[in-house]
């Protein structure tokens, strides 16, 4: 992803063929892995209803007529449960939010989804806990927080699965350009003048988003003789 940052004007619609279909594998799997995660979820829990996600934290060992007997889970695997998905999904949505980035969808959209997905990241993994110490509402918060994520990881890959494949055929259909590229990590400043009387631009360190190509060796007029 740095490497696609560091070029000036790339788009998802710009990628080569071998970048466009490795990201085209990378989001079909991501939404398969959804899928299986809601499949998953529900034969565990038994479904999706407010007293499976009870029955899924406390357990059911008082219901004689359960048709699968399920023992209530202790803080130490309620911990278990954090910490096995908060690094994974946290680095997942991390991805596939950052490769949204590169859509032409505004920002506010962007911000949007970003907040949604990582809230809804934290509303899964910990309404657990307070479920555990007698929340109501957190039964609330596991369903929402657990649907918001896989739909915050769908969305953000069907909107770069468009942009890799159809959204560039429909402007080109209708005769519309492509949509500029976002803007740089680190956007060029106005020079300033400093007491020596050399200009500063006050972009990245490295040279990257400033006027200079190459930020490692001097330029021609740099260059002595």
């Amino acid at each position: 992803m740095t490497r696609f940052y560091k070029q000036s004007g790339f788009t998802l619609a710009r990628s080569n063929t071998s970048t466009r279909w490795l990201l085209t594998l990378f989001f079909l799997t991501v939404i398969s892995g959804c899928v299986v995660a809601a499949i998953q979820y529900s034969s565990s829990a038994g479904g999706f209803t407010l007293e499976n996600a009870r029955e899924w934290v406390l357990g059911n060992e008082d219901d004689l007529d359960a048709e699968e007997l399920m023992s209530e889970k202790t803080p130490r695997e309620l911990l278990s449960f954090i910490h096995d998905h908060i690094f994974s999904l946290g680095m997942l949505l991390f991805v596939v939010l950052h490769l949204f980035e590169l859509t032409p969808w505004s920002t506010g959209v962007k911000v949007t989804l970003s907040f949604t997905g990582f809230g809804s990241l934290a509303g899964l993994l910990f309404s657990p806990l307070a479920i555990a110490s007698g929340s109501s509402l957190a039964l609330f918060t596991q369903i929402i927080g657990g649907s918001l994520l896989l739909l915050s990881l769908v969305m953000g890959s069907l909107a770069c699965l468009d942009e890799l494949w159809w959204a560039p055929r429909r402007r080109n259909r209708a005769g519309k350009a492509d949509p500029p590229a976002s803007d740089p990590l680190f956007p060029a400043k106005a020079s300033k003048k400093t007491d020596s009387g050399k200009s500063e631009s006050g972009g990245c360190p490295m040279g990257f988003g400033s006027g200079q190509k190459n930020p490692g060796k001097p330029s021609s007029e740099d260059s002595p003789g």
